[in-house]
């Protein structure tokens, strides 16, 4: 199971131990794979640079969004109490460079080989295979598409009961990133977002699930122009909290436009959807991979909320989950054999 605790507030979930438990008797045999565990050695709290000038707004959007970062600030101090016993009490001096280094390395690996314009699945039990002399583990039940969003319609033609998107929203940041490293990736305008044809891939009870940076005006597209395109409508969202091995936020809550240490997850519903939609204001709370934009799984958060044996697609996937189809032009990108180590 990744849920390790829950309580009213939200759950605390490992992202390294529902891949393990994926990942078990590879190839039918005892050889277990696992996600590299130094990716999650995440003790100490980011640094903010010290020159980084914000210029804080004084209007109606960001004192909104401070209302909102205190609300999720007091949440998690009283989650944290409930919950702090999961936690190591580790030094502080105790640094993150060797998950930023192993995150550093796998990247640079992972995207010199990566795999585009292929398709596939595997009905089997986990497998390792070898494409073009590099090896990709494959869970069971999944389909993947290693294609551009903008050629959906070529390839799927499939109605699906949950639909998440973890799209490359445009962003300023990313944007000077790629012209000093590889790390960055093709970006994604509200409008580019908005033309995908998800509205023909809905089933009735269908759910739509967005990770959404903070950005007010992100939020507001989803809300006002994408989600009434694709025919759903707001019901929930939830607040993915990174935290360090301690608990200890990865970086402070602070006055917008400031970086915070939580994302939004949205959630939309066609409107003759008769299952219950999830409930508004929940916590996920989680040490995050060091490798960028590499999610936790919310499958098992999500499946009261799905009828049982869902149709399950993925959307700007960047790896593959058992049971769930996954397209993306990067999507065998972190199941590349460099990601994870092996076990009896």
């Amino acid at each position: 199971m990744s849920v390790v605790k829950n309580s009213k507030y939200g759950w605390f979930i490992s992202h390294e131990t529902l891949i393990k438990d994926v990942y078990k008797n590879v190839n039918c045999s005892q050889t277990n794979y696992q996600l590299k565990s130094k990716l999650f050695d995440i003790f100490t709290p980011y640094k903010t640079p010290k020159n980084r000038k914000l210029k804080l707004k004084e209007n109606g959007e960001e004192n909104s969004f401070e209302t909102e970062v205190r609300h999720v600030e007091e949440f998690y101090k009283l989650f944290y109490s409930e919950i702090k016993q999961v936690f190591n009490d580790l030094e502080c001096e105790v640094r993150n460079d060797e998950a930023v280094n192993t995150a550093t390395e796998i990247y640079e690996i992972s995207g010199k080989n990566l795999k585009t314009g292929l398709y596939g699945s595997n009905n089997e039990s986990p497998v390792v295979r070898t494409i073009d002399g590099a090896q990709f583990l494959f869970p069971t039940n999944c389909t993947f598409y290693a294609k551009d969003v903008s050629d959906m319609s070529q390839y799927l033609d499939q109605k699906y009961d949950l639909i998440l998107l973890d799209p490359p929203w445009w962003n300023k940041y990313i944007r000077r990133k790629r012209k000093h490293t590889e790390h960055g990736y093709d970006m994604m305008f509200n409008d580019d977002l908005k033309n995908l044809p998800l509205e023909n891939h809905l089933k009735n009870d269908a759910l739509i699930v967005v990770w959404c940076t903070n950005s007010p005006q992100h939020l507001a597209a989803l809300r006002e122009e994408i989600f009434p395109k694709w025919g759903v409508k707001y019901v929930a969202k939830w607040y993915w909290v990174k935290v360090t091995k301690s608990g200890i936020p990865v970086c402070q809550f602070a006055p917008p436009p400031r970086k915070q240490p939580f994302e939004q997850i949205i959630f939309a519903a066609v409107e003759s959807r008769s299952l219950p939609n999830p409930p508004d204001g929940k916590l996920v709370a989680s040490v995050p991979s060091a490798l960028h934009s590499h999610k936790p799984p919310l499958c098992q958060l999500l499946q009261p909320f799905l009828p049982p044996s869902p149709n399950c697609l993925e959307v700007f996937a960047r790896y593959l989950l058992p049971n769930w189809t996954s397209y993306g032009r990067e999507v065998l990108r972190l199941q590349h054999e460099s990601l994870y180590e092996m076990s009896e």
